[in-house]
């Protein structure tokens, strides 16, 4: 009886459903078409991209990093090395969203655990290019 009466007194349209297996992934298939649809019936890609940001510190390192992601991924997953200062910073993955990105986030995370989604950085996305 409270959750009815709680159900009609707050709005739930910004409510958040969390699931398991199949419908999660199936809320999630349909939130990506939904999004997707959105995007090409408005006309523009959207200003703001995400990526994945899978390591950030000293040039070498940044380098070994960007050069074992575009060996493991090739030309499937755009990998990007942006210096940031003082930092170098390698990007994997181009998202419209960070919905997206969060949910690319997760296959990240096993390989690089300090991994996390951020706003991608303002330069061109290509696949199987670099920013040295």
């Amino acid at each position: 009886m409270i959750a009815l009466i709680l159900a009609l007194h707050f709005n739930t349209s910004d409510s958040v459903i969390t699931g398991r297996g199949d419908a999660l992934q199936s809320y999630w298939d349909s939130s990506v078409s939904a999004q997707k649809s959105a995007r090409n019936a408005s006309g523009s890609q959207g200003a703001e991209r995400y990526s994945v940001q899978v390591y950030a510190g000293r040039r070498a390192d940044a380098n070994a990093v960007f050069a074992r992601l575009t060996d493991s991924v090739g030309t499937e997953v755009p990998v990007v090395l942006h210096f940031d200062e003082p930092q170098f910073k390698v990007f994997v993955g181009i998202y419209g969203s960070r919905l997206e990105a969060e949910y690319a986030l997760r296959k990240w995370r096993a390989r690089y655990p300090t991994a996390f989604a951020v706003q991608a950085p303002n330069q061109r996305f290509k696949k199987g290019s670099s920013v040295r």
